[in-house]
């Protein structure tokens, strides 16, 4: 009898536990990516795949100094869904020299950065729009590309960043899925280092 009560107790504690759990603390972690050269701080939307290479995760550390002519990707997540499902969903970041496009004012320069990224089979949807996020002043580019059955949405978050263009692309086959990963960039953080 007090072995049953003891194990009747063990498992109330236990369902107790797992139900005052919040999401993050069960099997939901959010990844926290740090880009130490710009001073960046960014936690990634609960159950994404990291598939960043381990050359772009090295690179994170020295991206300051960065000076080819060709974007760097330091991010690759996704949802752990096929790229057909509706549910699929995916975070890139990349960075590329501000000198690279010299010739451009900033909003020209994110701009063409955003367009770039979005590759040229992307139609613009509605201008683009300007967004303050933990004080960096943002482009945000918004794109559809159709490949039928499915409609992809893009929205890419491009701004300055001690003199490399930072763009946050976030696609997905819904745009419901394109809120929730621009709900985690409010996760941002931008040291003045």
């Amino acid at each position: 009898m007090i072995h049953n009560a003891k194990v009747c107790a063990t498992l109330f504690s236990a369902i107790v536990f797992l139900s005052c759990q919040n999401p993050e603390t069960r099997g939901t972690k959010r990844e926290v990516v740090s880009i130490p050269d710009l001073g960046i701080r960014y936690t990634a939307p609960a159950g994404m795949v990291d598939k960043t290479s381990a050359e772009s995760r090295q690179a994170r550390d020295h991206v300051s100094s960065y000076s080819q002519r060709a974007a760097m990707l330091l991010l690759d997540m996704s949802s752990q869904d096929a790229d057909a499902s509706p549910d699929w969903h995916q975070i890139w970041l990349f960075i590329f020299p501000r000198s690279g496009l010299r010739n451009l004012n900033d909003s020209s320069a994110e701009s063409k950065m955003s367009a770039a990224l979005a590759g040229p089979h992307a139609s613009t949807v509605g201008q683009p729009q300007g967004e303050t996020i933990a004080g960096h002043a943002f482009l945000v580019s918004e794109f559809q590309v159709s490949e039928p059955p499915l409609l992809k949405h893009a929205k890419i978050y491009t701004t300055i960043c001690k003199m490399q263009l930072v763009s946050f692309a976030l696609v997905s086959n819904s745009a419901s899925q394109v809120e929730v990963m621009e709900d985690s960039l409010k996760t941002l953080e931008f040291s003045p280092r």
